[in-house]
């Protein structure tokens, strides 16, 4: 007699197969938090930034991250063999909703050095990378579904953790092979806010080394304290996956707390969203922007 009473499998997809692949049992460090913003005066400052592509909220929280990184580097290091080293860029991932096919598959691009970058800069980088994958013209993403789409999923684990012995435990770049270095970078975004979904909580991912992870929710309207006064304003749930192996939960709200005053007061710290300018705040010091 069987145990279970099973219907019919899945066709699975490349992120699906990737991630039955990625993990095992629960054995996992994840440290969630999760904070609700009222986005008029970031939308505001969005609506009047001048640029060849107008940036989107996701270029937004992408520019207030990378600059909390650097504030507070213990989040922006990378573990390798029971040790932490500090990354020399701050890269982000930005995952990207594909359909075809008849079903939904997640991809996504990698925004370099986004610290430095303007926010012009990133929204148009965003834009030359998603129009590449929906017309399936991005080689990194085709040789991916390639091999992924012809190996079974224990292979494919075998492989996944081959690939990341050699590039992260070893530090090997495996360009020669067509493999990009470091895709993942310091943080992955998910704005799954599209979608309609409210709130979420991303979780790490084991292939790609990435100790933050970060989700966007559908902005909706909440009540929320103005000069103690309830009043009604659209907010955003903007979620956090922290990896305890990396900080503490102190390291997580000081970014947290960060993140929230630029992101309330765009205009006040208009500075970070242009390109890097050699900052002289005082070194210890989480909270000054």
């Amino acid at each position: 007699m069987k145990h279970l009473k099973l219907g019919a499998t899945q066709r699975l997809t490349t992120y699906r197969k990737i991630a039955i692949s990625s993990w095992n049992r629960p054995v996992d460090p994840s440290t969630y938090a999760w904070v609700d913003l009222p986005i008029a005066d970031a939308e505001a400052f969005l609506k009047s930034y001048v640029s060849e592509v107008r940036p989107t909220m996701t270029h937004f929280v992408a520019k207030i991250l990378a600059h909390c990184l650097e504030k507070n580097p213990e989040l922006n290091h990378i573990l390798r063999q029971g040790k932490l080293y500090r990354r020399e860029r701050t890269d982000a991932y930005v995952t990207t909703l594909l359909k075809g096919e008849g079903s939904l598959d997640l991809s996504g691009f990698t925004l370099p050095d986004v610290g430095r970058a303007s926010l012009g800069e990133l929204a148009k980088i965003s834009q030359e990378a998603v129009e590449a994958l929906r017309k399936g013209t991005d080689d990194v993403t085709a040789r991916t579904d390639k091999v992924v789409a012809s190996l079974p999923a224990l292979p494919l684990r075998v492989l996944m953790r081959t690939q990341s012995f050699f590039q992260y435990t070893l530090n090997l770049s495996l360009r020669a092979f067509g493999i990009p270095d470091d895709r993942f970078g310091s943080f992955v975004i998910s704005n799954f806010g599209p979608l309609g979904l409210e709130n979420g909580l991303v979780p790490l991912s084991p292939y790609c080394r990435c100790p933050l992870m970060v989700g966007m929710g559908k902005a909706v309207k909440k009540p929320i304290v103005e000069k103690d006064q309830i009043v009604i304003a659209e907010c955003m749930t903007i979620s956090f996956t922290f990896d305890h192996r990396y900080a503490d939960g102190a390291h997580g709200a000081q970014l947290m707390r960060l993140f929230q005053k630029i992101f309330q007061n765009p205009t006040r710290y208009a500075h970070i969203f242009e390109e890097k300018i050699h900052d002289t705040a005082l070194p210890g010091n989480p909270d000054t922007a």
